[in-house]
């Protein structure tokens, strides 16, 4: 995962003067994304141990993802949501990170209710698209508007880690048999091929402003 993940700065940054305000928060978080992976690994080489890496980044993607939904989603109502869920979700992490799962733990409970959150923006983006009558009275299909799949890219990869988020704890605290450790292997491969995912719908997404911006 590593790899690809900093393979995607290249041509997002070879593109960055093309990308307008919301598509730059996207870059952003190719650039977090990059950082968390690579962070990751080297403390899990040199510490074996990165959990408490996890748990911060998740806290700044959220700050960024957040960023990103209160540009691309129009009600006002639904942008002073997401405004007052910044602080809401803020306490959880600290409250989880220093005393419910402690540093050392994984903080599952604030990474699956904000990975819910997250999951939920996905879906107001794709009913806010569909609902659009300006798309519709000018013939423009959701799939060549870039937000479209940037969007989609991050829907796919939050519902498809929302439940080893969720587990992830339990499988620490306990001794998990045969079975509960397949079934965390399958659901963390399903999290590595949905960051693939992730970062080839990103591309896509690119593919998009250079063809509108051509």
């Amino acid at each position: 995962m590593m790899g690809i993940e900093v393979l995607l700065l290249i041509p997002f940054t070879l593109n960055y003067r093309l990308f307008d305000k919301d598509q730059r928060i996207m870059y952003v978080y190719a650039i977090y994304s990059a950082v968390l992976s690579v962070g990751a690994e080297m403390l899990a080489r040199i510490f074996r141990h990165n959990l408490a890496w996890h748990a911060v980044m998740f806290l700044i993607g959220f700050y960024i993802l957040s960023w990103f939904y209160i540009k691309v989603l129009k009600k006002p109502h639904t942008k002073k949501i997401i405004r007052g869920l910044i602080p809401v979700i803020t306490v959880l992490f600290l409250v989880d990170f220093f005393w419910i799962s402690g540093p050392s733990g994984f903080s599952s409970i604030f990474v699956s209710v904000r990975t819910f959150v997250l999951i939920v923006y996905g879906i107001l983006f794709f009913m806010q698209l569909v609902r659009d009558n300006t798309l519709i009275e000018r013939s423009i299909y959701i799939t060549s508007i870039p937000e479209f799949w940037f969007n989609s890219g991050i829907f796919v990869y939050q519902c498809c880690n929302f439940i080893l988020y969720l587990s992830f704890n339990f499988l620490l605290n306990d001794e998990p048999g045969p079975e509960i450790i397949n079934l965390f292997r399958i659901t963390q491969g399903l999290g590595w091929i949905a960051g693939i995912i992730q970062v080839i719908v990103f591309y896509i997404g690119l593919l998009k402003i250079k063809r509108a911006r051509s």
